[in-house]
């Protein structure tokens, strides 16, 4: 299967993140997790957080309560305002674009009650998809100003999921369990204009693709939706093949790899990586997979864990400000989305 490719390149013009509150290490989760399930659990837990290589991650529950929404202040429009008023400053945007899979409300779209926390009187969209949010996200945006080349496109990728997660005996499986200590919330941002000419800080050859036809999901969520509207155990919640994704997730990366290699690029010319977030060992093991790239990859799951659809926005604007990518130096961005198998990125020449 090919993957498609935009002509057009853009200019950064902003990024910014926001993460709710202070970091929740192992022992607060999984002692949280005792309180309610017990100490088997809270072992069986820790082996997968220890194995998966994640320390720490947000949340925006309350995790003394077995059930929680997002805690005031914490919720999804109050973090995607946080995070593309970060990229955006207090100029104008011609357009907002939202994507996340865990959103603020099913219907209005999640990015209407962001429009309403900026006070924002444009236009704006939403992409229900998580981990290559942000490719499709930039299809859409450089389609956008290749018509208007003055317009100024925000992007904003968001997750609130730890809320789908009921932190009880009968709800805590092993699938849940991977996914209460895998997942993080949190939003990342960037603002987009047109390529001025000047060679730098520009995005260029996006790209997506998929590889998941006729595959089942790695990662769903269950309930709600039109073919299932009820939730058995009382809430929708995520469904992880967890082995699948694992079998597949290297697939996704190499279809990425391959695509970017097609159009003349190798991986040893890029300064930087920034492959999705799944992961915390995820820098050990793209170095051990593709050894041109070792000390290249910049990871950052290991103190966020996996934050879906804002992963990759979250991670490029923690390198935008670590100090560490130089003027001229090249990033190339993979990312990997197990619900259908779809995988995207893009170039970013600092």
């Amino acid at each position: 299967m090919t993957a498609r490719f935009s002509k057009i390149r853009l200019k950064l013009l902003g990024s910014g993140q926001a993460l709710p509150g202070e970091p929740v290490g192992n022992n607060e989760l999984l002692a949280a997790l005792e309180a309610h399930c017990g100490a088997g659990k809270a072992k069986l837990a820790r082996k997968y957080a220890d194995r998966l290589g994640i320390r720490s991650r947000h949340v925006s529950r309350d995790l003394g309560k077995a059930r929680s929404g997002a805690r005031n202040g914490l919720d999804a429009p109050t973090l995607c305002k946080t995070a593309i008023t970060k990229a955006a400053g207090h100029g104008g945007m011609s357009y907002l674009i939202g994507h996340t899979s865990t959103p603020h409300t099913l219907l209005p779209p999640n990015i209407a009650w962001v429009a309403d926390e900026l006070a924002y009187t444009g236009p704006y969209m939403e992409l229900r998809q998580a981990c290559t949010g942000f490719a499709n996200a930039l299809v859409v945006a450089a389609a956008m100003i290749a018509e208007d080349n003055e317009a100024e496109i925000g992007i904003v990728g968001s997750e609130n999921g730890s809320p789908y997660f009921d932190i009880s005996e009968d709800f805590a499986n092993r699938e849940q369990l991977i996914n209460f200590v895998q997942m993080g919330d949190g939003a990342g941002a960037v603002l987009l204009g047109a390529d001025d000419g000047g060679g730098q800080g520009i995005v260029s050859d996006i790209f997506v693709g998929q590889i998941g036809l006729g595959m089942q999901p790695g990662i769903s969520l269950k309930g709600g939706g039109s073919s299932d509207p009820n939730c058995d155990p009382g809430l929708p919640f995520f469904n992880h093949r967890a082995r699948d994704v694992r079998k597949n997730g290297e697939k996704l990366l190499a279809a990425g790899i391959a695509a970017i290699e097609a159009r003349g690029y190798s991986l040893g010319e890029f300064d930087w990586i920034i492959p999705h977030q799944a992961n915390g060992h995820i820098a050990e093991l793209f170095g051990d997979r593709f050894p041109e790239t070792k000390g290249k990859v910049f990871a950052t799951a290991d103190r966020l864990g996996n934050l879906g659809s804002a992963a990759i926005w979250v991670s490029f604007d923690e390198l935008l400000r670590s100090g560490a990518l130089k003027r001229g130096q090249r990033v190339l961005i993979l990312g990997a989305e197990a619900s259908k198998y779809l995988y995207g990125g893009f170039v970013y020449r600092h």
